[in-house]
């Protein structure tokens, strides 16, 4: 089934971009349209993970203004099997859909993020960050046994050689999408999951949330790239982020991680920090794409919080 779906993947590439196999000019949108397919092609992982972020919004939803190399993956709980196990099945699947497009993945690697995480924290944090490299089949036929040589030889993807897969625990999925992927069936997150989680995920970034993930009282990292996307999401598909299901899904989200709703109203407070993150945003947005100052998203997003929290205190759950 697999080979199938596989084979008439690649014949529609060859006609319509005129790719073929072991051509090295594979592009970054069918390394990761592969990998999705990939990840779902084994039913165990399939039941768990479901695709979310910027590759969801881009691949499945169609609506993007900036290129996203990562692909990001939720599930409810932890994975039933050791991690060594889940390894084994992720290469395996890798393997076998990169196989039957002419390339072969190499250098996996899985490690539990954060790679120790404390009592408190284990029923509710952390993930797993999966990463390799990909190289034309006959090339590693060659190349196999020299293992500098071949990874010298690993196509460069995004900004480098490794391509990178985030698997994110114990997260909210209940409103995820059955959809299809050049005629396969995955899992994704709905837009308005989307955009509730960036949400939650600027307001993770705020000092106030260091003292949960013991963080050490610092920020966490700049999500310009956030405030974009909330635009975009909200706006090209015309979301109501106050709607009753939205108000749900963003308190969900927010008590799964342990995240104050209250910290909506603090987002403008953090416009500087993450400010310093809009030149690499601005560096990965489409030509043809309208771009603003950032000042433009962070008061779009501000406004959109503010609301949200106002709307949500006035209807309690």
């Amino acid at each position: 089934m697999l080979q199938d779906h596989l084979g008439q993947y690649w014949k529609n590439m060859a006609k319509s971009a005129r790719v073929k196999k072991n051509d090295e000019h594979i592009t970054l949108d069918q390394i990761k349209k592969l990998a999705v397919m990939a990840m779902f092609s084994d039913d165990d992982l399939m039941d768990q993970l479901v695709l979310k972020g910027g590759n969801a919004m881009a691949l499945i939803h169609k609506l993007t203004s900036r290129e996203s190399v990562d692909l990001d993956f939720s599930m409810r709980h932890d994975f039933p099997d050791e991690p060594e196990a889940v390894q084994d099945r992720i290469e395996l699947a890798l393997q076998r859909t990169f196989r039957l497009a002419g390339y072969e993945p190499f250098d996996l690697k899985m490690e539990e993020r954060p790679a120790e995480v404390s009592p408190d924290l284990a029923g509710f944090w952390g993930g797993y960050g999966v990463e390799f490299k990909l190289v034309p089949h006959a090339q590693f036929a060659a190349l196999k046994n020299e293992l500098p040589r071949l990874r010298n030889a690993a196509l460069s993807i995004g900004q480098g050689r490794k391509f990178f897969i985030d698997i994110s625990r114990f997260e909210y999925v209940d409103d995820k999408e059955s959809t299809e992927l050049d005629g396969y069936r995955i899992y994704v997150y709905s837009p308005l999951m989307i955009a509730c989680e960036k949400l939650r995920a600027i307001c993770q970034q705020m000092n106030e949330y260091a003292p949960v993930v013991k963080r050490n009282n610092r920020a966490g990292s700049q999500r310009a790239r956030d405030f974009l996307d909330i635009h975009t999401l909200v706006e090209g598909l015309a979301l109501d982020m106050l709607s009753p299901k939205a108000l749900d899904i963003t308190r969900q989200m927010f008590k799964l991680k342990h995240v104050d709703l209250d910290w909506l109203g603090n987002i403008n407070s953090y416009r500087e920090f993450h400010r310093q993150g809009f030149p690499s945003v601005k560096a990965t947005v489409s030509r043809d794409f309208d771009l603003q100052e950032f000042d433009f998203y962070v008061d779009y997003v501000v406004k959109l919080a503010n609301d949200v929290l106002a709307k949500a205190r006035a209807a309690p759950a």
